[in-house]
């Protein structure tokens, strides 16, 4: 199974229209992550098990396609429980978007082959929380993809409750911010779960679909448009 899924992260990197490399340092690039993957075991790890009801879909929930990165998006009054405690930085923020990754990689500004390289071997994980006072197409206007996807209620909770669970936390049990984010009122939180070739950002937005009660599948997916083939179907039309 592990030879099947590095096979096609090889092949779809290659083909994939959302990967803006030149092609010929994309089969670098490709070539360097298969060997690396090789000596890795997929591990997806989640707090909390998928929605599995049937409840009518009357809530939406975002995903940011930005390259080869994906990202979820939340209103901000579905913020409920414990994860709440992030409105009280931004309180005039009327969506939050939630990214995971590699936390030497995500939190460094300007990224070279060297951090890539970096990145491809399995280390500690970061979330960036971006309060926003605008839509999310508007903040995201200039070279990303905003999906709205409709889904149940309690899916939306299971999803908070899945970030929160994946959201490290400081001895009075609130999120442990480490860093400043590149956007206003954003910042960087030690997260949990490991981050590795098998288990990347899209993997984990995957997972987080999956806990909200979609059907998306998170075997095999590594980078964004592996995402976003499964989504644009479930998206409302733009």
């Amino acid at each position: 199974m592990a030879g099947v899924v590095l096979r096609r992260v090889l092949i779809r990197s290659l083909a994939s229209p959302i990967t803006k490399m030149p092609r010929s340092r994309n089969w670098l690039v490709s070539l360097i992550m298969l060997g690396l993957a090789c000596a890795l075991a997929a591990c997806v790890w989640s707090p909390v098990e998928p929605y599995v009801g049937q409840a009518q879909r009357v809530q939406t929930l975002y995903v940011v396609a930005s390259g080869w990165h994906t990202e979820i998006g939340l209103s901000a009054d579905d913020l409920s429980g414990p994860i709440e405690v992030l409105r009280h930085g931004s309180p005039s923020a009327r969506y939050f978007v939630f990214g995971w990754g590699e936390r030497g990689y995500y939190m460094q500004p300007n990224v070279g082959l060297g951090d890539l390289l970096a990145a491809s071997m399995p280390a500690s994980s970061v979330m960036l929380v971006i309060p926003m006072r605008t839509r999310l197409a508007e903040f995201f206007a200039s070279g990303s993809r905003v999906f709205e996807i409709p889904v149940a209620q309690e899916g939306i909770d299971r999803l908070t409750q899945f970030l929160w669970g994946y959201l490290e936390k400081d001895p009075h049990q609130l999120p442990r911010l480490i860093g400043n984010g590149p956007y206003p009122e954003s910042g960087f939180y030690a997260s949990l779960g490991t981050y590795s070739l098998a288990n990347t950002c899209n993997t984990w937005t995957a997972q987080a679909l999956q806990v909200a009660g979609l059907p998306v599948s998170v075997a095999g997916v590594v980078f964004a448009h592996e995402v976003v083939s499964q989504i644009r179907p479930l998206a409302t039309p733009e």
